[in-house]
């Protein structure tokens, strides 16, 4: 079978660095192995955009632009009540939704894609793409939620509906978690028959490079944390839990990545023993993460954290690391780690007094990693396999349709 393209559009670079970067990095590079040729359409990554850029530089000024947002936010919430939606629902990013029409149309006609997927966060893609794809089927990677995403929308039904007319253009819908999926269903039941579920993955060359671990962590043990923090998604309980005095003096926190003002401040109140980074590359993130003796995770449901299923939370998996999750109970991260017998680390987000007894745990007794087969489903080669599958099923449908002299249907 001749080679396909697949024609990958994002607002934010695939190489701009972060966690969310991670899926499509590997995908672009494991894909042709699958017959297709990825081609990347974006816009140049701006001065002040590039909050996980590893230049101290980049990373400064994308730190003052969000200050200036959460200000601006500030003065707009008002009005956003109005409209039962949340002012980052409509952050500067989504202007691309228009600008960007005329980039994705021009790499169409120079590509010639077989299909085209949009992806996001920010949502401005799927708005972009939905509009100008034309008779090139497209499929919608949502690597996470906009409409009905607590940390956009207040229950208006305006993002459902932006929404879904956008989603109603695509071939396929992809989606992360069981609980994104159960929520496109409630807003857009429609979708079922094309929605599928493809979970955030890990290098399985994560597996060769666990290291003996001791029985019981050093002192003082290392925790970690790498990504990003903002909004309520904060890491002050956790800075809390670690200045009490049943811990005090056996942990080091290391914070790695964009660290919310909440949580610099409360570093200044307790004065733990704890160090600030910034943004450093996957590959000396992973060699920390192997180095430290717990990985911290943090999800709230304030930022849709009950239905988030990290991609640092699958590698410190892989790697055997101790996992610290700071999740609510029920939340896609809590029934996994449950299932996997991961859960001694386990604790409910603002809950000093809960997250103490998990590091606690841990410190005592960690539980040995899970074994890489309980770990399939979180293969990223394998998900590569099923997502090559998927875009050769919507290419041939085109195809198919094409040849018959009729219009593909996407709805």
């Amino acid at each position: 079978m001749p080679e396909r393209t697949l024609l990958v559009v994002s607002h934010r670079p695939l190489d701009a660095g972060g966690g969310g970067s991670v899926r499509w990095r590997h995908l672009r590079r494991v894909l042709p192995q699958h017959g297709w040729r990825v081609v990347e359409c974006s816009p140049s990554a701006g001065a002040t955009t590039r909050d996980m850029s590893t230049e101290e530089r980049a990373a400064r000024l994308a730190a003052q632009r969000a200050q200036v947002m959460a200000v601006v936010g500030r003065i707009v919430d008002p009005l956003a009540r109005v409209l039962r939606v949340k002012p980052e629902a409509f952050a500067p990013n989504n202007a691309w939704a228009l600008t960007g029409r005329r980039l994705i149309r021009a790499a169409v006609a120079r590509e010639h894609p077989d299909v085209v997927v949009a992806t996001s966060p920010p949502v401005s893609a799927l708005f972009a793409t939905a509009a100008v794809a034309g008779d090139v089927p497209m499929v919608a990677d949502l690597r996470d939620l906009w409409a009905g995403h607590p940390y956009y929308d207040r229950g208006s039904p305006l993002l459902a509906r932006l929404e879904g007319r956008a989603l109603g253009q695509a071939s396929a819908v992809v989606t992360v978690t069981d609980g994104c999926r159960d929520n496109l269903l409630k807003l857009h039941p429609e979708l079922a028959p094309r929605l599928h579920v493809f979970k955030n993955g890990f290098d399985p060359a994560l597996f060769a490079r666990r290291v003996e671990r001791p029985a019981a962590p050093a002192k003082p043990a290392r925790l970690i944390f790498a990504g990003a923090l903002y909004g309520d998604h904060t890491a002050e309980a956790l800075v809390a839990a670690l200045a009490r005095p049943e811990l005090r003096g056996r942990a080091r926190l290391e914070l790695v990545g964009v660290i919310d003002p909440r949580t610099r401040h409360a570093l200044a109140a307790e004065r733990i023993d704890a160090t600030v980074d910034a943004p450093i590359s996957w590959e000396s993130s992973i060699q920390r993460v192997l180095a430290a003796d717990i990985a911290v995770v943090i999800t709230t449901p304030e930022t849709g954290g009950d239905m988030a299923l990290p991609i640092k939370l699958s590698e410190a998996l892989a790697l055997g690391c101790p996992v610290l999750a700071i999740a609510s109970p029920g939340s896609d991260t809590a029934r996994l780690l449950e299932r996997l017998g991961q859960d001694a680390g386990l604790a409910a987000p603002h809950d000093p007094a809960a997250i103490a007894a998990a590091v606690e745990r841990l410190l005592t007794a960690p539980p040995p990693p899970p074994p890489p087969e309980a770990l399939a489903e979180f293969d990223a080669d394998q998900m590569a396999a099923r997502y090559a599958a998927l875009l050769d099923e919507v290419a041939s449908r085109s195809s198919k349709a094409t040849n018959s002299g009729t219009t593909l249907s996407r709805r």
